[in-house]
């Protein structure tokens, strides 16, 4: 039996086992003063970060990016970035993931440049390199040398989000003029699938205000850990009845950061970004397909790549993919995704359907940048 008392805008539940002690506290945020929170000490009270500690958390981890290019001036060709009449030819955001000075953002932030600057929290400006870059997850990561201890980002875990949730955006909407402008709103939505670069990606949806210059920068929650890079906004969500494009606010995605830092670690140790896959593509056989034909559900193999993992381990263009692992299958995307997840040498156990005959083989995941 739990005891509720408000005093104060503090709520405290209290046992009836234990009356002068609470079991825990929420505390309602007044004027940003002492903020709410989901986290528990161990003591059993619930603390919270405010606003502005999440700010001041994440800022310093927060830099802008611009990138030099060359650019025609009055006939002759411009490189030299040190004069001062030359302007970069984009500018973005991006975070510190280390104190060493690794620093990821988008790729096309970086896209093209001759050389690219950082510029930090306190105004210092450095060099930095180009480290490599994923045009398919629009990633990239830089990396400067400073002899002040930089402040790297705390990152969380996008796999637990859920929509409704509070999230804020730290970045450089604008430019270097509008740095570390911080935004909030909501995770509208997780699991957005959209096209990227010819390739269909599970996005965060945010209603967090993210304007050009917030590329690369941090989506992050309430406890100021990053879980997403902002890496797109949709302006134009659908047509009127003229064909006409509709102007749409609030439409702002991000890349979840266990995939940032999954290609981030690979551009880093590889300079390049393995492509996990067995070499086949599928298509789903439903319910009434099913019955029609008198086969299983499933994944039918549409192609099957010469020599690749999957013709390796025995599949062929007809059988159908009953089981991954141990989980049923039943449509292509979850079977992409899983492969994605998988690294290159991993194995998977696939089930599957020949001329009513059940059978099992084990694939060794290669890479699809390397396969047919």
């Amino acid at each position: 039996v739990f005891v509720v008392m408000i005093q104060n805008g503090v709520i405290n539940v209290q046992s009836s086992e234990a009356s002068s002690n609470a079991a825990f506290t929420i505390s309602r945020v007044v004027n940003g003063d002492t903020s709410s929170d989901t986290s528990a000490s161990s003591d059993g009270t619930v603390s919270a970060m405010s606003d502005q500690d999440i700010a001041a958390k994440l800022t310093p981890s927060v830099v802008c990016i611009q990138n030099y290019q060359v650019t025609q001036n009055y006939g002759f060709m411009q490189t030299d970035t040190s004069d001062s009449s030359v302007s970069p030819a984009s500018e973005g955001s991006g975070i510190i993931m280390s104190e060493d000075g690794y620093i990821i953002t988008n790729n096309h932030v970086v896209e093209g440049a001759q050389s690219v600057s950082v510029q930090l929290n306190d105004g210092t400006s450095l060099d930095a390199t180009i480290v490599g870059t994923d045009e398919q997850t629009d990633l990239a990561v830089i990396k400067v040398n400073s002899s002040a201890e930089l402040t790297a980002a705390e990152f969380g875990d996008s796999d637990e989000l859920q929509p409704g949730e509070y999230a804020y955006a730290i970045g450089s909407p604008g430019g270097v003029q509008f740095a570390n402008t911080i935004t909030g709103g909501r995770i509208s939505a997780i699991n957005r699938d959209l096209t990227v670069n010819d390739r269909v990606m599970s996005l965060i949806q945010t209603d967090a205000a993210i304007n050009p210059g917030n590329s690369g920068g941090p989506l992050f929650s309430m406890d100021g850990n990053v879980i997403g890079v902002n890496s797109a906004k949709t302006v134009t969500a659908s047509v009127d009845e003229y064909g006409q494009p509709i102007s749409a606010e609030g439409l702002g995605f991000s890349l979840p950061i266990n995939e940032a830092m999954r290609t981030a670690k690979q551009l880093i140790e590889n300079g390049s970004v393995q492509r996990p896959g067995i070499g086949v593509s599928v298509v789903a056989v439903d319910e009434a397909r099913a019955e029609k034909y008198n086969i299983p559900q499933g994944l039918l193999v549409y192609t099957v790549t010469k020599d690749g993992p999957g013709h390796k381990a025995g599949l062929y263009a007809d059988d159908i993919i009953t089981e991954y692992d141990g989980t049923a299958a039943t449509d292509n995307d979850s079977f992409v995704d899983y492969l994605r997840r998988k690294a290159v040498g991993d194995t998977v156990k696939i089930r599957y359907w020949r001329d009513g005959e059940y059978y099992e083989c084990i694939i060794t995941v290669g890479d699809l940048n390397s396969i047919g």
